[in-house]
């Protein structure tokens, strides 16, 4: 069995991760800890979890991660900006495998981080290291890896969605333009005025415009694909749902395509993905498709008076988008099939 621990855990993403690991035949729980919460019992944090876990969380202090190493196999990261670099160096050391639910080893060029998140890096090789992995795209580069980055929510639904069109040099790159939708889970469980329910209920926003840190991260998936640099315009919005990111892609096509076309080459893409679901132009996907899953679908139209594509990707933020991703991501460095314990049907309605 392969004994797996959380730091991180009372996040909804790690809430996310513990519920999809219940289905996991080939894993078993070590640790649970958390920063903020350390000392609870995993179910005062995560009540839907009664019946299925025993565990109280420890914190992420030196002693709790060296006890936390000394039993775990792979281990999940989702703590604050900057806190990986010394857990991860000490998890490595000891031979445990690590996937990081942030953004501290996203970036190849650890200055574009330091740019974005107002944090200095102390460990610019742990980001050279590290391999970023949405598996539909570079899953043989982390086949036997230990250190691996798991890509942002709207960064995966973006990358997926443009995928063909910037492999085939498709698109021009400088002209990609991401409209995105998140529901509240996206935005972390510490209180906030902006999450109360009587703001968010009814109520739809920007927010991050002109500067939200998922940006460099789509532009670098971008050139990771096609080979050049790339600058987009990247605009989230949250709206009054609990899960979920539906992505609206723009882009200037080279040349004209046939919806057909373009379906085509989705299918010839993701024809053998268990998670990817491509559809036609019409058959508009929907966030509750993908509700407590690792699925994403995926359409797109062109529009000949502009002779601009448009995608519409859909995911859902805590599972394709964080935890699922980075179940799919240990399956594959573990040598294990990549739908082992996400054959998961979404919750619909």
């Amino acid at each position: 069995m392969i004994r797996f621990s959380m730091i991180g855990a009372a996040s909804n993403a790690g809430g996310e991760m513990l519920r999809m690991m219940i289905n996991h035949p080939e894993t078993e729980l070590a640790y649970v800890a958390d920063g903020f919460s350390s000392g609870l019992h995993i179910t005062e944090v995560h009540p839907a979890l009664q019946g299925f876990y025993d565990a109280v969380l420890l914190s992420d202090s030196e002693e709790d991660v060296e006890t936390i190493l000394n039993g775990t196999d792979v281990l999940f990261l989702a703590v604050n900006p900057g806190n990986v670099f010394p857990i991860a160096e000490k998890a490595l050391a000891k031979g445990v495998k690590v996937i990081d639910f942030g953004a501290d080893i996203r970036f190849r060029d650890s200055k574009v981080w330091e740019q974005w998140y107002n944090v200095k890096c102390d460990y610019p090789q742990m980001c050279r290291d590290a391999v970023y992995s949405i598996p539909e795209i570079w899953r043989d580069q982390i086949k036997g890896k230990s250190l691996i980055s798991n890509p942002g929510c709207y960064p995966t639904a973006s990358a997926l969605g443009l995928y063909p069109f910037i492999d085939n040099h498709l698109i021009e790159k400088d002209s990609v333009i991401v409209e995105a939708v998140s529901g509240t889970t996206g935005a972390g469980r510490r209180p906030d005025f902006a999450k109360l329910h009587m703001v968010q209920d009814g109520n739809f926003k920007a927010y991050g415009v002109a500067g939200h840190r998922h940006t460099p991260e789509i532009e670098q998936s971008i050139e990771m694909i096609g080979g050049e640099p790339s600058k987009i315009i990247f605009t989230p919005h949250l709206a009054p749902m609990p899960r979920g990111i539906h992505v609206t892609i723009y882009g200037n096509l080279k040349r004209p395509m046939t919806d057909e076309e373009i379906y085509e080459l989705y299918v010839k893409y993701y024809k053998d993905e268990p998670f990817v679901f491509p559809h036609k132009a019409g058959d508009w996907p929907n966030t509750k498709w993908t509700v407590a899953t690792n699925h994403c679908h995926l359409a797109a139209a062109y529009e000949p008076r502009t002779q601009r594509i448009i995608i519409c990707s859909v995911i859902d933020n805590i599972g394709k988008g964080a935890a699922g991703q980075a179940i799919q991501n240990m399956n594959i460095i573990f040598g294990l099939e990549e739908t082992t314990g996400l054959k998961l049907a979404p919750t619909f309605p």
